[in-house]
């Protein structure tokens, strides 16, 4: 039905941080172990100061940041719309299913 062509698109990483006037601070102070560690043998991660954090690590969570990033792809966009109705069909599916 589609097909997927690879492209490269410009970075606007600058333009978007720039563009966003809120400041998010971290929820931990610098220089503190997060106790996040999973593995035997490796070593508990260090918190690092706000700006040492790639800029789109603030954005992951703001809905409108990634609406809008969706809003530049309509591909992306239509393509987490069939998948949000899909879902939904399945779900109702195996609601009725249980009748």
């Amino acid at each position: 039905m589609f097909r997927f062509i690879p492209r490269r698109l410009f970075n606007t990483g600058l333009f978007l941080q720039q563009e966003s006037s809120k400041l998010i601070k971290s929820s931990c102070p610098a220089g503190t172990v997060l106790n996040v560690n999973v593995k035997k043998s490796g070593k508990d991660p260090i918190a690092l100061e706000d700006h040492e954090y790639p800029a789109w690590l603030w954005e992951v969570l703001d809905k409108e940041a990634q609406d809008r990033k969706l809003a530049q792809d309509p591909l992306k966009l239509r393509k987490k719309q069939i998948r949000k109705a899909n879902r939904a069909r399945i779900k109702q599916n195996n609601f009725l299913q249980q009748l």
